[in-house]
């Protein structure tokens, strides 16, 4: 089974002290043999909203979200996530008959119909999200996804 998770997943998972970390762990364990996809952009928007809880109060301090990074890396290494190259421009594309399709019908953010729209390249068995607005789009365009509460 191939699995993408989005970057609200990722953040969950790798981040101990954030709420949903329990479930997303549980969900990541539960797929033991799977392959987790990832893209550039999905783990730009997971690292770069790592840092960004840095800026809460009583976040973390900086040398978390960095280790966070390297610890993501090593399960690229691992053979648990496969960082998969994806063409911007063709995902633009899609974006944009995203967009057109539903984008007057359903709530989503550009960053979450990106990722969407990577699912056309990546053709996962599974998106995994926390999002609930980015899982009703994922269903929309007729992905199989999970919502991870």
């Amino acid at each position: 089974m191939r699995i993408y998770a989005d970057p609200s997943f990722l953040v969950s998972l790798l981040f101990a002290r954030d709420r949903g970390h329990a479930t997303a762990r549980a969900a990541f364990l539960a797929q033991g043999a799977a392959e987790w996809l990832t893209s550039q952009w999905s783990l730009f928007e997971t690292y770069n909203s790592l840092r960004q809880l840095c800026l809460r109060t009583a976040g973390p301090r900086p040398e978390v979200p960095e280790a966070l990074r390297r610890y993501s890396k090593h399960l690229h290494v691992a053979g648990k996530f496969t960082q998969v190259d994806t063409d911007m421009t063709e995902a633009l594309h899609e974006c944009q008959q995203i967009s057109t399709a539903h984008g007057s019908t359903l709530r989503m953010r550009s960053a979450d119909v990106l990722h969407v729209a990577l699912l056309e390249q990546l053709q996962p068995d599974l998106f995994v999200t926390r999002d609930d607005d980015q899982h009703a789009l994922a269903r929309a365009r007729a992905f199989q996804s999970r919502l991870v509460p």
